[in-house]
């Protein structure tokens, strides 16, 4: 079974990756971050996938229309 790539949901992942990772290590001493940091980039991230969904729609809609054998 086939599904479409969807890269806003790989970004996300990775970004949360990311602050869960800066957490750990804030947690254990070995990095300073300050809490508010954290908590700025989640809506951050939600804002940035956000901007690559309608980015992707916006680019399989014009392909769509570009190529009608689809």
């Amino acid at each position: 079974m086939r599904h479409r790539f969807e890269p806003s949901r790989l970004l996300l992942g990775l970004v949360m990756i990311v602050m869960a990772v800066l957490y750990l290590l804030d947690a254990a001493g070995k990095v300073q971050m300050p809490f508010w940091a954290l908590l700025l980039a989640l809506p951050a991230a939600f804002l940035l996938a956000g901007c690559v969904t309608l980015l992707t729609f916006l680019l399989r809609r014009a392909r769509g229309r570009r190529d009608p054998g689809t």
